[in-house]
């Protein structure tokens, strides 16, 4: 009889320790049955997304064929991503503008992969002289339940402050048909940015 009391006070202990490392990670993980936080969807992501311009490369090239005859040419290429959506847009641009090639008066348009929704795009604008660089995005957020598709456009400028060579080569010996006379070099270091548009809508 002793030794069955005994069995049965060890097996209420070992079910009172039980209970109670329960509880303990229970109030570790805010109780039984809570939810997750839920996670952002795409309409919170594009609400207060956040571009980042990766590698911006500015450079250009003036080539004299004769002192008063040149072909030249100015280039911007970077790649975009965003903090709403899962693809990276391709932006590039040419331009034979002089004497800068770009002075923010054009919009260019970047090239998104194949896994971009219908209606999305990505534009930009840059001003060589002032090194402003605007950024327009359309965001399309597939429908979900009980939502249907929803359209954000975002625009946002930044300044960039760039790192640049500038090299002119003029050939001594040049006479007229013989080749290029000079050519003069401009080299700018790629940088990233981040940037918060001013305004989604």
């Amino acid at each position: 009889m002793h030794s069955l009391f005994h069995i049965l006070l060890v097996g209420h202990a070992a079910l009172l320790a039980a209970a109670f490392a329960i509880e303990q990670r229970e109030a570790e993980t805010d109780g039984p049955g809570c939810p997750s936080p839920p996670r952002p969807n795409c309409e919170g992501k594009a609400k207060s997304l956040k571009w980042t311009v990766h590698g911006f490369d500015y450079h250009a090239s003036y080539i004299f064929t004769t002192p008063a005859h040149q072909n030249s040419y100015g280039y911007v290429n970077f790649n975009l991503s965003n903090t709403a959506v899962p693809y990276t847009a391709t932006c590039s641009a040419t331009s034979d503008q002089l004497t800068d090639f770009f002075f923010g008066t054009m919009w260019y348009p970047c090239t998104l992969p194949s896994t971009a929704p219908a209606g999305a795009a990505v534009s930009f604008q840059f001003n060589r002289p002032t090194g402003e660089l605007d950024i327009t995005e359309t965001v399309v957020c597939a429908a979900e339940k009980h939502k249907p598709e929803t359209t954000f456009h975002a625009a946002g400028t930044t300044t960039l402050k760039l790192s640049c060579t500038d090299t002119t080569t003029t050939n001594p010996n040049w006479t007229l048909g013989s080749g290029i006379y000079s050519d003069r070099e401009v080299k700018c270091t790629p940088v990233d940015v981040t940037i918060k548009p001013s305004q989604v809508t």
